[in-house]
């Protein structure tokens, strides 16, 4: 039936294992796509939790519908189910199975008017209780849709919600969900003249546990549908803004061709979606006791007014005009020397992580910190963290993560504070890893400013010195990769006879990247000292790298390599580039065996004589290494006599015989 489709064979006509939930200590419920034909049954496990056996019982087998979806890439929730009822996916619905097989039934939204659920991803389900008393507990759930305002077809994000309890109607909306309410989030940059920029496709929910269980903070990740503009939001939200909303106004629709207004008309008691409980009226035990009235209101009113609009008006992180979509969010609370933040771990379509602190102070607008970028996986999901490691699974299996990697922000004071990680700070010694109860001191870190002028004690230059040459009309790569990613680098170039640096002028021949400086086509002109600089957003700077970069006529390397000349490279009569190609090969064969090593040579020779000096053991050190150069001449004499007397001894006992 799947290949009869037109399905892929080896993408999709298999049993994919969407479902997986703890039942008890011994046993597992599972469900898979099954070809497109899914199926659930129980896992029994023997032995030892880490170690166990898994046996799949036959007898629990059962069909799979409502709780799997058909397709294995088709987003979806579980147990309580959000997902396609049908083998095209075009019937999506919301559903919760009740009672044991075979009287097994379903209460599920009411699927013959489209403004309940129309054509639905589901990204998420979450028991979020609501008050001290049990029977008030929801569902809230988390998808994206197809809405139609008029002849405006467009897609939405929204939040929906229903009572744990509910059965169902008793006359009407049976078997159906009689609490079922949505509403819309927005997740959008303001704009001037009130136009703003919309991210309408709800891609990913984390909810991060507060004290109060009862109030976690919702984090969202949202995509664009324009084809003109791409990019990929994070908005947070608050319970309290989303159940004032669904405790707001209901939406009206008079018609199919009619926009939805706010109902200013009569609300029946009890309040449409309220759950049945003695919180408001002991005399309604279960949603079957409800007023006819109540169950005909919400069938035709299940969406609110108002919207839920983020925490900050704004979303707390964006990217735009990248090569990939934000698809994935697992969110971390760390408390660091200056305060609580919280770290986000960003997964993408193409496999990588982000590691990503926002910083919110008085008076300023909302800092956005890319702590670190990491590529784990083609294709994966993010499957949250434990101890302080983060899962990351794909098909090709699971990765784990460490959520602090203070080792890749270098061996300096200023360079961990730079860094603004809440997870590192620096000991004094090495940027490590920062416990809040820790007895040791000097500590340092700064998250909210990242100012090391006022952290750190030693802020100078760490940088690197180095030296290279080249010749006319090739090209070479300058690396200079800062520890901070929040780091403006500017290039800068110091040239023979020059009393001042300048700043190196970027065009199609000179091009900065995100690793270095690519110089195409050297000129004689681009020779000079090459100065990179990093500027932090304190206005803090550094100098990473200083590199002299010299021009090697191709005279210098026949100078260099005229000594041991091969006479099957004597130069001919011929062209430039194949008089290039020979001062090339001679170099290769020259005593440096390499162009690298004669630019060291030259480089060498031309640094001042302190320097070489410093660096070659000169002054106080030349005893010690005319001793070590006389001992050796002496064990080497010993030697050869030795070897001497061997020979002399073999000869003798030869004429023996």
């Amino acid at each position: 039936m799947c290949k009869l489709a037109g399905k892929n064979v080896n993408l999709e006509c298999a049993n994919f294992v969407r479902v997986l939930h703890n039942y008890n200590q011994t046993h597992v419920y599972a469900c898979g796509t099954g070809a497109f034909h899914p199926t659930c049954a129980f896992i029994e496990i023997t032995g030892r939790r880490e170690d166990g056996v898994f046996q799949l019982l036959s007898s629990t087998l059962e069909s799979g519908r409502l709780k799997c979806p058909f397709d294995p890439l088709q987003p979806f929730t579980s147990v309580l189910s959000g997902t396609a009822s049908d083998f095209l996916g075009k019937d999506t619905t919301f559903t919760r199975s009740l009672g044991p097989p075979p009287d097994q039934h379903y209460i599920r939204t009411d699927i013959s008017e489209d403004y309940w659920i129309n054509e639905a991803r589901f990204i998420s389900a979450q028991p979020i209780a609501d008050t001290y008393n049990p029977d008030d507990d929801k569902i809230y759930f988390f998808f994206r849709e197809v809405s139609w305002e008029g002849n405006d077809k467009s897609i939405l994000s929204r939040v929906a919600r229903v009572c744990k309890n509910d059965v169902g109607g008793l006359r009407s909306l049976t078997n159906k969900w009689t609490t079922f309410l949505k509403a819309r989030l927005v997740c959008s940059i303001p704009g001037p003249d009130g136009v703003d920029t919309h991210f309408d496709e709800l891609q990913d929910v984390f909810l991060l546990p507060n004290r109060d269980d009862k109030n976690p903070t919702v984090y969202a990740v949202f995509t664009t549908t324009s084809s003109i503009f791409h990019g990929s939001a994070v908005c947070v939200y608050s319970m309290a803004d989303i159940r004032a909303v669904f405790n707001g106004p209901y939406a009206h629709k008079e018609g199919p061709d009619h926009r939805w207004v706010e109902y200013e008309g009569r609300i029946p008691y009890p309040r449409p979606g309220t759950c049945p409980s003695k919180t408001y009226d002991p005399r309604i035990k279960t949603t079957k006791d409800f007023p006819d009235e109540v169950i005909s209101f919400i069938r035709f009113h299940p969406l609110m007014y108002r919207p839920v609009y983020p925490l900050t008006g704004r979303p707390v992180f964006t990217r735009v005009r990248v090569d990939y979509t934000l698809t994935q969010i697992v969110v971390d609370r760390v408390l660091a020397e200056d305060g609580q933040y919280e770290v986000m771990f960003l997964g993408t379509d193409v496999g990588s992580v982000l590691k990503v602190v926002s910083i919110t102070q008085e008076n300023w607008p909302t800092e956005e910190v890319v702590l670190e970028e990491l590529q784990v996986f083609q294709v994966f999901s993010l499957h949250g963290y434990i101890s302080q490691q983060l899962y990351v699974g794909s098909s090709e299996g699971l990765a784990q993560v460490s959520l602090s990697r203070c080792h890749l922000y270098g061996h300096a004071c200023a360079e961990c504070c730079l860094a603004r990680d809440p997870y590192c700070a620096w000991d004094g010694h090495t940027c490590s890893r920062y416990i809040p109860a820790s007895k040791r001191r000097a500590r340092r870190q700064d998250i909210k400013n990242g100012d090391p002028a006022s952290q750190c004690w030693d802020t100078e230059d760490n940088e690197v010195i180095t030296g290279g040459c080249f010749t006319s009309n090739n090209s070479t790569f300058l690396e200079c990769i800062p520890k901070s990613q929040q780091a403006q680098i500017r290039w800068y170039i110091h040239r023979p006879g020059s009393e001042r640096r300048e700043e190196v002028r970027l065009d199609d021949r000179l091009v900065h990247t995100d690793r270095g400086l690519l110089i195409r086509s050297l000129h004689a002109s681009d020779a000079g000292v090459y100065i990179c600089v990093a500027q932090e957003h304190t206005h803090f700077t550094h100098t990473l790298l200083r590199l002299n970069l010299q021009l090697v006529t191709h005279g210098q390397l026949d100078s260099k390599t005229k000594a041991n000349e091969d006479p099957v490279f004597e130069p001919r009569h011929g062209g430039e580039s194949r008089q290039r190609y020979k001062d090339y090969l001679r170099v290769m064969s020259s005593p440096f065996r390499s162009l690298e090593e004669y630019c060291d040579s030259l480089w060498l020779e031309k640094r001042p004589s302190r320097a070489r000096g410093r660096g070659l053991g000169a002054g106080k050190w030349k005893h010690i290494q005319e001793m070590k150069k006389s001992r050796n001449r002496r064990h080497h004499t010993g030697r050869e006599e030795e070897r001497e007397k061997q020979e002399r001894g073999r000869v003798v006992r030869t004429a023996e015989k």
